[in-house]
């Protein structure tokens, strides 16, 4: 689990990081979650509340909540519900971390993928570009927002390298995912359908085409992160092939008021 993680941090990254022992603290301009919360794989090299009490004030000099995103295992029947281990994340709830709404599962699969993308519609075509272009970004809608803070391609440029896939046609982008490469995985982020041609297969599409991509870069192993009242979306991604691996949350410190990361 936290290997995994430790490699997943180097796909979507901080404008600016540290580490504390073995946490990692990451700093955006507020730009996502992850980009924006500490990452706790092992031991800080400090007794915990020296640590938290580092880690507060890291974020407090940037301007932004403390946060820490905590892996946690599933429970012991796999099943999709809700199970906390008794380590940090129990010792955070005794020192009032708030848990903020929504988290998330871990997913990995084997390439190539056993299930085969949906057929394009006529015209269509599928695009891997090494930097995203306007009709990619426009597509892009961080929160379900139009917002396109200054550090958005920095953060979306940040692994050691990607590819911004897009299915389109004349009149368009129809869906759009960001498959990065770092530490032998391939990751998939950023995908989605616009709202005008959703129920038509392209969220499957867009998937096997990013891990397909994946493929021909020589990467046989991938991994995405969904949040677990996204029932839909987990659908999907069993169809193509991903298990389950673990769950994260994001735990706020209780000095710095409402988690707000836009």
């Amino acid at each position: 689990m936290l290997e995994l993680e430790r490699m997943a941090a180097a796909h979507w990254r901080g404008t600016e990081e540290e580490w504390l022992g073995e946490w990692l603290l990451r700093a955006a301009d507020g730009f996502t979650g992850r980009a924006n919360s500490a990452l706790p794989l092992g031991d800080p090299g400090l007794p915990l509340e020296a640590a938290l009490d580092y880690v507060t004030g890291w974020y407090r000099a940037r301007g932004l909540p403390a946060v820490m995103a905590v892996p946690l295992p599933l429970p012991a029947d796999d099943a999709p519900a809700a199970g906390l281990d008794a380590g940090l994340d129990a010792e955070l709830t005794v020192r009032g971390w708030a848990t903020r709404p929504g988290p998330a599962f871990v997913m990995v699969a084997d390439l190539p993928l056993a299930a085969a993308g949906g057929g394009l519609s006529a015209g269509a075509v599928v695009a891997a570009d090494a930097e995203p272009d306007d009709g990619w970004i426009a597509a892009y809608h961080y929160r379900g927002t139009d917002r396109q803070p200054p550090v958005l391609r920095r953060v979306l440029t940040s692994a050691e390298e990607q590819a911004f896939i897009s299915i389109r046609t004349e009149s368009g982008v129809l869906a759009i995912a960001r498959l990065s490469l770092a530490g032998g995985w391939a990751g998939i982020t950023a995908v989605e359908v616009d709202p005008a041609h959703r129920r038509a297969g392209l969220g499957l599409a867009i998937t096997a085409a990013a891990c397909a991509e994946a493929v021909a870069r020589g990467v046989r192993r991938v991994f995405l992160q969904v949040a677990v009242d996204n029932a839909g979306a987990r659908a999907l991604y069993e169809r193509c092939g991903f298990r389950y691996s673990h769950r994260y949350e994001y735990r706020v410190a209780p000095a710095n008021g409402a988690f707000s990361l836009s």
